[in-house]
């Protein structure tokens, strides 16, 4: 396979109050992370959450789970918006994929 091979969908869980556009948002910053992937990726669920309730921290939470030659890559993230925990979700996958790259 070559670079431009395909990805499977990535299935949604999505939890409390979530946009369109926070979705879409969380899309492109898997995709992001799996561009930077070797190897092949068989399946991607991203997880969504807002909890509304004003007395916690952070009650947003953007969670991934991809499974890259057989291995399971996790990485998730909690802020105050859900924009944030996305933000936060893209990096941490980033630096995993390097991990992957290097070990």
């Amino acid at each position: 396979m070559n670079a431009t091979r395909e990805r499977p969908d990535i299935r949604f869980l999505i939890s409390g109050d979530v946009t369109a556009h926070e979705r879409g948002a969380a899309e492109r910053a898997v995709g992001e992370a799996l561009a930077e992937a070797h190897g092949v990726v068989t399946s991607v669920q991203v997880t969504l959450s807002v909890v509304a309730d004003p007395a916690l921290p952070r009650p947003a939470l953007a969670r991934a789970v991809i499974e890259l030659d057989g291995r399971i890559v996790r990485a998730q993230a909690a802020a105050p918006r859900l924009d944030e925990a996305i933000a936060l979700l893209r990096s941490r996958l980033a630096v995993r994929m390097t991990t992957l790259r290097v070990g």
